[in-house]
């Protein structure tokens, strides 16, 4: 059954139509559909970020891919991801085909992170064309009141 974008019954409010149009948009960008001209980029793989009370989990559908063929760094509090999807049909002619829905070219997705991560315990594992990317998050900063001697 398809899902209606919005609900039939009662108000539509701002942030529930900015979240329909968000969905919208990464579909169209990042569904794992051609997503130029908008950035250029022939694909880009479908991602999950889960925010839990000690850590991110980043999961990205990277089906074809090696794990050579997949970079991950982070800086600050951005994790990129990165690769390569080659193949047989990575050509740009379009004799022979009836239909040619699969994607192959590099991409890049930079996701930027609430809060900053402990970037030594990061990891990285990719089995069966998923990648799960465990960002341990940073113990809070304690605020309090430091008493500091001026000196003349």
């Amino acid at each position: 059954m398809a899902r209606l974008p919005f609900r039939k019954e009662g108000q539509l409010s701002i942030g529930e139509l900015q979240d329909q149009m968000n969905l919208m948009f990464s579909r169209l960008w990042h569904g794992g559909l051609s997503t130029g001209p908008f950035d250029g980029q022939d694909w880009a793989p479908a991602i999950d970020i889960q925010d839990l009370p000690e850590q991110y989990v980043v999961t990205a559908e990277v089906p074809g891919l090696k794990v050579e063929d997949i970079e991950v760094t982070y800086c600050g509090t951005a994790l990129t991801l990165a690769g390569r999807k080659g193949g047989e049909a990575a050509g740009t002619t379009k004799e022979g085909w009836l239909c040619r829905e699969r994607r192959f070219g590099k991409f890049s997705r930079s996701i930027t992170l609430p809060h900053a991560v402990n970037a030594d315990g990061v990891t990285a594992t990719c089995r069966n064309g998923v990648l799960h990317v465990v960002l341990p998050k940073k113990e809070p900063v304690r605020a309090g009141v430091v008493k500091i001697t001026v000196e003349e």
